[in-house]
């Protein structure tokens, strides 16, 4: 390569770097650099404000799962305007994408999972915090008096501690591997006075994580209509589910997210925006290569029976906030002297009457 070629490219390389950091800079990083520079974005979305949904007559059962693609341009073009450093706001406007109704699925959970770990704290530092940590959980019985005189004697006690560990490395070194060597320490303080080491362990709060949330279906078309609408479905999810590149493949641009609601959500939860991050599809969900023409035994053959499995993750974890937003007023209890209501049954299409 001449050395004018490099210098020409060297200078194209930089023009880039330079669109970069004044697009950046002015909040239309994404837009500015994806359409002026090396590669605009995807071509527009085709499913933007449309609806589908399986089967044909979901919305006439009244009871199913919608979800709703949308996508978040994020901070507005003044985040950071020099010129208002101080008046920017991070709430961007949305777009929406398509939505997709379905059944109900079959299996329909969640779970709540705070974190907790239980540190050992060691004697100095045990005897000098648990009596806090007691206090945390309603067991406020040592008052600041006895604080200090545990943190004191937590302190006597490592010293002591320290000595005898000495003596006990001593009189591990005599222990034969084969019997636990290093770690028979306590075997010797249970043998030789009936006692273990505290070790002075707490319940620490550590955090929530983010839910998953999985979903399947097992769907069979009737008619061309509904192999149609499968189809979409699952062109739906994967469109909305992937990236794009912008700047010639420099960056991704996030997917969209989803808004996840039940028709009928008031005995059921609340689900937080979610991504979906796994998406499984069995065209041969019988288990055996079966399809289906149309009745007069002409067009493209679809499959007979299509499985889809979706796993979302939620953006936010759950909080008291989040809750208050979803708790219930509970429904009015019956009166003693009310008969009994008989029980509820489910129709083949998963309605329940008998309420």
């Amino acid at each position: 390569m001449s050395v004018l070629s490099i210098l020409r490219n060297a200078r194209i390389g930089a023009g880039v770097v330079a669109g970069a950091a004044a697009g950046f800079a002015t909040g239309e990083f994404i837009g500015g650099l994806s359409s002026g520079l090396i590669g605009g974005i995807a071509g527009a979305d085709m499913n933007a404000g449309k609806s589908i949904w399986f089967p044909q007559e979901l919305l006439e059962n009244d009871h199913y799962i919608e979800f709703v693609a949308k996508q978040t341009k994020g901070a507005g073009s003044s985040f950071l305007d020099a010129a208002n450093l101080g008046g920017f706001s991070l709430g961007g406007s949305t777009t929406l994408g398509g939505t997709i109704r379905l059944p109900m699925p079959s299996q329909l959970s969640t779970d709540y999972n705070p974190e907790y770990s239980d540190p050992a704290l060691g004697a100095a530092a045990g005897m000098a915090l648990k009596p806090s940590d007691q206090a945390i959980y309603g067991n406020p019985t040592m008052g600041n008096q006895a604080m200090v005189g545990n943190s004191l004697q937590g302190v006597g006690l490592s010293l002591v501690g320290g000595a005898l560990g000495a003596g006990l490395d001593k009189a591990i070194g005599l222990i034969p591997k084969e019997l636990g060597g290093a770690n028979a320490a306590g075997a010797l303080l249970k043998v030789g006075g009936g006692v273990a080491v505290n070790p002075h362990k707490i319940v620490l709060f550590t955090g929530v994580n983010f839910r998953t949330h999985n979903f399947s279906w097992k769907m069979s078309p009737k008619n061309r209509r509904e192999s149609d609408a499968i189809r979409q479905i699952i062109e739906m999810f994967t469109y909305y589910s992937h990236p794009e590149y912008v700047t010639g493949g420099l960056f991704f641009k996030y997917p969209e997210f989803f808004e996840i609601k039940f028709r009928h959500p008031e005995y059921l939860f609340k689900l937080q925006p979610s991504v979906c991050k796994d998406i499984k599809v069995n065209y041969h969900g019988q288990g055996y290569p079966a399809y289906i023409r149309d009745a007069n035994g002409g067009g493209v053959p679809a499959p007979a029976e299509v499985e889809l499995q979706l796993s979302f993750m939620e953006t936010e974890i759950v909080t008291k906030q989040s809750l208050n937003g979803v708790l219930k007023t509970p429904p009015p209890q019956p009166s003693p002297a009310s008969p009994p209501k008989p029980m509820p049954q489910v129709d083949p299409m998963g309605s329940v009457t008998g309420f």
